[in-house]
């Protein structure tokens, strides 16, 4: 299970990583730069608290997608 939730959670911060791209370089930095601290930040949080930054930031990832 731990596995799971770790491809899980590097494929989800490539992802956001990823439609960044397209913004202007310095909006760029700026949300790459907030996406690396908030993942750091949660890094060793809870179960409970882990499930619900993913669930977040899932969501944040599907509406850059809408979007990009």
């Amino acid at each position: 299970m731990p596995g799971k939730h770790v491809s899980r959670v590097r494929a989800l911060y490539r992802r956001i990583l990823q439609l960044h791209r397209a913004l202007p370089p310095d909006l760029k930095a700026l949300g790459d730069q907030y996406v690396k601290d908030e993942f750091r930040r949660h890094k060793t949080v809870g179960p409970g608290e882990a499930q619900r930054f993913l669930k977040e930031w899932e969501a944040i990832s599907r509406n850059l997608n809408l979007i990009f």
